[in-house]
This record gives C-alpha cells, structure tokens and sequence, in this order.
C-alpha cells in the first residue's frame, strides 16, 4: 500500500501499526491497525472543514483505486451530514 501511496505523490510515513499520509491543505490521514493482529483496519482522517477533507480524500481515494484496493469514504461536515462518499467498487447502500 506504502508503494501505491508514494507512487501517487503523498508523503507516507509507516510506523509499527499505522500509515500516516502527508496530503497536504491541512488534511491529515492515517490507516490504523493495517497490520492484522490488532483488528480491523481502520483509516482515520481530520481537517479544518468538509471541504478540505473531501479534496483531501479524493486524492487518497484515486491512489487507492489506481492499485485497485477496494474502499470507502464517507465524508461529515459538522452538522453532521454526509459532505461526500467516495469509493471504488464499494457503492453506497440507502437503506
């Protein structure tokens, strides 16, 4: 995943259970507990506004859908209402 990232031009950090992902306009991202025994994979991600998140996410999204890794995002502003969803081969379901 690490190589998938870079190759997209973010700026990866891996520690001992965490990848952290310099996307830059004040988006922060991390994939947590990546490595199996811990539990499920988790990514976590943080910015200013709903806004700059989702451009932020967008970018990490099309890396990860150019490896062809399958995800989601769903993207809350502060209300919270959904900003924006985006994945690959992950639709949203409206129950």
């Amino acid at each position: 995943m690490v190589q998938f990232l870079q190759e997209a031009g973010l700026r990866v950090h891996v520690g001992q259970y965490s990848i952290q992902i310099g996307v830059g306009g004040g988006a922060d991202f991390s994939f947590q507990e990546y490595g199996g025994d811990p539990g499920d994979p988790v990514v976590c991600a943080d910015a200013d506004t709903a806004e700059e998140l989702l451009c932020a996410a967008k970018i990490v999204s099309a890396a990860l859908a150019t490896a062809k890794l399958r995800h989601r995002f769903e993207i809350y502003d502060h209300r919270p209402d959904m900003a924006g969803y985006l994945h690959y081969d992950w639709p949203l379901i409206h129950e």
